[in-house]
């Protein structure tokens, strides 16, 4: 499975494709040449044509998709010093003024622009190497309430070709199982609740035996599944900007986020079986799979 650095070096590619595709139908043109023109002007001389249909397509389907990627990008560097966070604005107007083509132009090499665009998205991913937080190899699965509830027999989970993970347990999640297994109406997913919460607990005191915490995770099946929990809430107002902090999935997405900043080096999927959850994971560029069946 591909670590969280390698989904955005992936993005990378498929934007610098259609970045190749934009400078296909992109073209510069001088505008102001003092030797013959009656006046002087201190900005550059050269200006963008206006795109033809297919080029606007282009940069419009461009320009949405390099923003979710930006986007993301900035959740996951926001605790970086500011060094880093200079050089991560810096990269980012690069590519934006190149592929919104607004201002003047010193230059009228179409490719010197273009190839500045892509040295910044390769900048971009660079900046990725100064996070923290190394992998052990084993993915992390993170649930949402639903997957716990249609399988809460944890220690039966198993993926096709995962011989070990980690199931990681974010606040969002802990919250709704606290209020499911006293105000559901349905008896049986009371039931599920309470039935998750007492195992939950049961690890707990478990990793306490031996010198732990859930916080630091848990063997559920040796060799095969551990369990962690996280500890904070995700901090809606620095996570993805179309993240609704009144949404239960969407505050599920940012606790998501939360895990692929600290394990950048990891392989991050959301466990889910809820249609919309899925379409707002594959809109927010973060994968999932569905929980296995009940044995």
């Amino acid at each position: 499975m591909k670590t969280v650095v390698d989904n955005l070096q992936a993005e990378i590619t498929r934007l610098k494709s259609l970045l190749g595709e934009l400078a296909r139908h992109s073209s510069v043109k001088r505008w102001h040449n003092p030797a013959y023109d009656n006046f002087t002007y201190l900005g550059g001389h050269y200006r963008w044509e206006p795109l033809n249909e297919s080029g606007r397509q282009v940069q419009g389907r461009l320009l949405e998709e390099y923003r979710r990627f930006s986007c993301t990008l900035h959740a996951l560097l926001r605790e970086q010093p500011e060094a880093t966070l200079q050089e991560l604005e810096a990269a980012d107007k690069e590519i934006q003024e190149v592929v919104q083509q607004q201002g003047s132009l010193y230059n009228h090499e179409l490719t010197h622009y273009f190839q500045a665009a892509l040295t910044a998205m390769d900048a971009e991913i660079q900046l990725l190497n100064r996070l923290h937080g190394g992998s052990d190899g084993s993915p992390l699965f993170v649930p949402d309430t639903n997957a716990l509830i249609f399988n809460p027999a944890l220690e039966k989970w198993q993926f096709d070709g995962v011989p070990c993970f980690t199931i990681v347990l974010t606040p969002p999640v802990l919250s709704e199982l606290d209020s499911l297994k006293t105000n559901h109406r349905v008896e049986s997913v009371r039931q599920k609740s309470e039935q998750l919460i007492r195992q939950i607990k049961e690890y707990r005191r478990r990793a306490a035996s031996a010198g732990r915490t859930l916080l630091d995770g848990v063997p559920i099946v040796k060799g095969v599944c551990d369990l962690v929990a996280i500890a904070t809430e995700p901090k809606m107002e620095h996570s993805l900007p179309w993240l609704d902090a009144s949404n239960h999935d969407d505050r599920i997405l940012a606790a998501v986020i939360e895990v692929m900043r600290l394990k950048p080096c990891s392989s991050v999927l959301v466990v889910t079986r809820d249609l919309n959850l899925q379409n707002k994971a594959d809109f927010a560029k973060i994968p999932f799979l569905e929980p296995p069946d009940p044995v």
